[in-house]
C-alpha cells in the first residue's frame, strides 16, 4: 500500500511538472502530443544533467529539467547536422525532441530561451549558469571541442 502511494504521488509530481513546462512553451493545442513525446524522452527524475543542475544551482527538478529542454531545443533547431547527431549520442532520450521539434518551434533564438526560463520562475540570466553545468557534462561525455564552441556560442556563455 505504501509503495503505491508513493508511486502514485510521484507519478502525480511528473505530470504536473511536464504539464507547467508545456504551458511555459506551448500552445494548449499541441501540448498533448507534446506530453507524449516529453514523458517518453528525458524523465526529469533520472536526468544526469537535472541532477548536475540541481547540486550546483538553486533550482528545483521542474526548473532544471524545463530549463535545459529549452537549452537543448534551441540546440536542435540551431546546431548543423553533424552537431546535432553527436548532441543527440550523447544525452539520453535527446532524440525524442525531433518529434518535438515541431511543437517547439518557437524555440529557435536565445530570447524564447529567456523567456521560457521567467515563465519557470528563474530568472533569465540563469541561462549563463545552466550552460556551463551542461558543457561539463557534454565535455564529460566526450563532446567533441566543435560541439562544445557551437553550443557556448549558441547559449551566450562565451566560453
Amino acid at each position: 500500500m505504501r509503495k503505491t502511494l508513493l508511486t502514485l504521488a510521484l507519478l502525480s509530481m511528473n505530470i504536473g511538472t511536464a504539464h507547467a513546462f508545456l504551458d511555459a512553451v506551448t500552445d494548449k493545442d499541441n501540448q498533448e502530443g507534446l506530453m507524449d513525446m516529453v514523458s517518453q524522452g528525458m524523465n526529469a527524475e533520472s536526468s544526469p544533467i537535472t541532477d548536475l543542475l540541481t547540486s550546483q544551482l538553486p533550482v528545483s527538478t521542474e526548473q532544471a529539467a524545463g530549463g535545459t529542454s529549452a537549452l537543448l531545443a534551441l540546440a536542435q533547431s540551431q546546431l548543423s547536422d553533424q552537431n546535432s547527431s553527436e548532441l543527440k549520442s550523447l544525452i539520453p532520450g535527446m532524440s525524442s525532441l525531433d518529434g518535438a521539434q515541431s511543437l517547439l518551434g518557437n524555440i529557435e533564438s536565445l530570447s524564447a530561451v529567456q523567456s521560457t526560463f521567467d515563465k519557470l520562475g528563474l530568472d533569465p540570466s540563469m541561462i549563463s549558469q545552466f550552460a556551463p553545468v551542461i558543457l561539463g557534462y557534454l565535455s564529460d561525455q566526450g563532446a567533441s571541442e566543435g560541439l562544445l564552441k557551437s553550443l557556448s556560442g549558441l547559449w551566450g556563455s562565451g566560453s
